[in-house]
């Protein structure tokens, strides 16, 4: 098992990496740089750009509540409003975390929306560290399934370029293989789970789970993930 962990010098690169990429994200000009583009692209932000109430994951494993965050898809920044000053705000890329939460854990009725930092493939392109929405119960797998968020290469006809979501999976071990775009169809589903795909589709049956709802595809991968736990 000791050779599945990552080592204290990794760890201690992980965190100075994160240091560097937010202190270039925040430092002049390249900070102001980011800041016109965010006040620029408006339509690339998750949600309505508003900020909410979430919490930031960091390398040294710290949990850090925020008062206000949104998230730039597009430019895959997270503007985190100032503990002390909401008016001052800072910038995180997809290098400088480990991922973030949004909305009020405390809040029974509204889930908690959860972003990680993955690596990501999608054709021909080369791998690259996105920020991920989880949607299956846990974070580090097995098997992940999350949205990647992005901007419309092509424009729409009033020219607009859309904020558009892919549906990403595999496995969910940083360090492993990239997750990947998933066609939700039934042979596609199905063969995430190799051996154990029978047990699957007998387990999405039982439940009524429909292979093209991303909700459910999400259940029938936390069952996998139980059963691979347990073994």
């Amino acid at each position: 098992m000791a050779c599945c962990q990552p080592t204290q010098a990794q760890t201690a690169r992980d965190q100075a990496e994160a240091q560097l990429a937010y202190q270039q994200a925040n430092a002049s000009p390249s900070g102001q740089a980011l800041r016109t583009s965010l006040s620029q692209q408006s339509k690339g932000f998750v949600g309505d750009g508003t900020f909410q109430f979430g919490a930031l994951r960091t390398f040294d494993g710290r949990y850090r509540p925020i008062p206000g965050l949104r998230y730039h898809a597009g430019l895959q920044l997270v503007e985190v409003q100032d503990s002390i000053d909401i008016e001052e705000t800072h910038l995180w890329s997809a290098a400088s975390l480990r991922g973030f939460d949004v909305g009020d854990p405390e809040d029974k009725d509204t889930p908690v929306r959860r972003f990680r930092c993955r690596q990501v493939k999608e054709g021909n392109g080369g791998t690259r560290r996105e920020f991920v929405e989880i949607l299956t119960a846990i974070d580090a797998g097995p098997l992940v399934l999350g949205w990647l968020y992005s901007i419309a290469l092509v424009p729409t006809p009033n020219g607009n370029r859309p904020l558009v979501a892919t549906l990403m999976a595999g496995p969910g071990t940083i360090g492993a293989e990239p997750l990947r775009p998933l066609e939700p169809t039934q042979t596609a589903v199905l063969r995430l789970f190799g051996a154990r795909a029978d047990d699957v589709r007998t387990f999405a049956a039982a439940n009524n789970l429909d292979y093209t709802r991303p909700a459910d595809i999400a259940r029938m991968m936390d069952h996998y993930n139980r059963k691979v736990v347990v073994k």
